[in-house]
C-alpha cells in the first residue's frame, strides 16, 4: 500500500468518526443505544461512500 492510498484511507476513516460524532451531538437527551446505533449508521455510510468512489477511481 502506497502512502498515498494510506492517506486517504485515514482521512475518510477520521471523517467518519468526526461526521458521526457531529450528528450524535445534535441528540443530547438520546439514550445511550440510539446514539450508538446513530454513530454507526452514520459513520458506516460517511466511510463507504468515498472508499467505494476511491475504488472505482483505482480501477480505471
Amino acid at each position: 500500500m502506497t502512502f498515498k492510498r494510506f492517506f486517504q484511507l485515514f482521512i475518510c476513516y477520521l471523517l467518519s468518526v468526526i461526521v458521526g460524532y457531529g450528528v450524535i451531538s445534535f441528540f443530547p437527551e438520546a439514550s445511550i443505544w440510539v446514539k450508538g446505533l446513530l454513530f454507526t449508521v452514520i459513520g458506516y455510510i460517511v466511510l463507504c461512500l468515498p472508499l467505494t468512489i476511491l475504488t472505482f477511481l483505482k480501477s480505471k
